[in-house]
């Protein structure tokens, strides 16, 4: 009896498993379904599930972050190209910003690509933009694809978080350069009220996918160490690249996280004494507001 109640206790926590992914599966898809209803299209415009042009095989540009999830549509139009392409920047959703154009000259004609980003919100909602590929098909029509690409990203676990105790070291640098790295350090030791300040900020901030992009410059430091001069347990360091704040325990790299409005950046700015490391001083420049 014993053997057949933990049998049927194994299978129960397995389908609540994976209950739980699937959700996290449906949040993830229900996000790019909605991004993509977003998007202008013209009333005349017919689905199509084949193209011809070889212009419309991939998207205008793929972005390189970890969990991103692509759905495309494809249409034929009775315009031509450059009609197609006035009518969806007349019709873009409130809120959105054209970030990146794009042509190609062929034997058929001209195809001609946008990317609009759309407005997101949340600590989950990381990416959201819409990449229009417009294409002739014949002398009066064309062909679009739609493509919705975004990245939606769980919630941090209590593991994920700063250690409570242990020694907080913050190091800024006099020099932040992508050329040559960086340079002249300044570390700060915080004391018991500041380091509990700097933990708040620095768990409060949401998750980030890995980015396809180079980890210099390094912005700052922080770590933490059991004693004075010990080995570190626990370390997050700020780069200019995408806001990101690669966390490492114990050697082991964990989730990385996002700093888009620079929280945690100004604080450890706060934390160092004034007129020095001037490095990461400047380095606010690309924070968003």
């Amino acid at each position: 009896m014993g053997s057949r109640w933990g049998i049927s206790l194994l299978v129960a926590l397995s389908l609540l498993a994976s209950s739980c992914a699937d959700q996290r599966t449906t949040t993830r898809e229900l996000f790019a379904h909605r991004v993509l209803g977003e998007a202008s299209i013209p009333p005349d415009a017919r689905s199509t599930s084949t193209v011809v042009s070889p212009w419309l095989e991939h998207p205008l540009e793929t972005p390189g972050s970890g969990g991103l999830i692509d759905l495309h549509r494809q249409y034929l139009i009775a315009r031509l190209p450059g009609a197609v392409e006035s009518y969806i920047e007349a019709h873009l959703p409130d809120g959105t910003k054209v970030t990146s154009t794009g042509s190609s000259g062929g034997p058929a004609g001209t195809a001609i690509g946008l990317v609009v980003s759309l407005p997101i919100s949340g600590p989950n909602e990381y990416l959201a933009q819409l990449a229009y590929d417009v294409a002739p098909a014949g002398t009066h029509a064309a062909e679009l694809r739609v493509d919705a690409q975004t990245v939606w990203l769980p919630n941090r676990s209590a593991e994920e978080l700063a250690p409570a105790q242990g020694i907080v070291d913050v190091t800024g640098f006099s020099l932040v350069s992508l050329a040559s790295g960086s340079s002249g350090p300044v570390t700060v030791q915080l004391s018991s009220t500041r380091a509990t300040g700097l933990r708040a900020v620095l768990n409060s901030l949401p998750l980030g996918p890995a980015v396809g992009c180079h980890e210099d410059p390094l912005l700052y430091e922080i770590a933490v160490r059991s004693t004075t001069g010990g080995a570190s347990s626990f370390e997050a360091n700020g780069y200019a690249c995408g806001a990101m704040v690669l966390v490492t325990e114990h050697g082991r790299r964990k989730s990385p996280l996002h700093d888009a409005h620079c929280s945690l950046l100004h604080t450890v700015i706060d934390l160092l004494p004034a007129q020095m490391a001037n490095g990461t001083r400047l380095s606010t420049a690309g924070c968003t507001t």
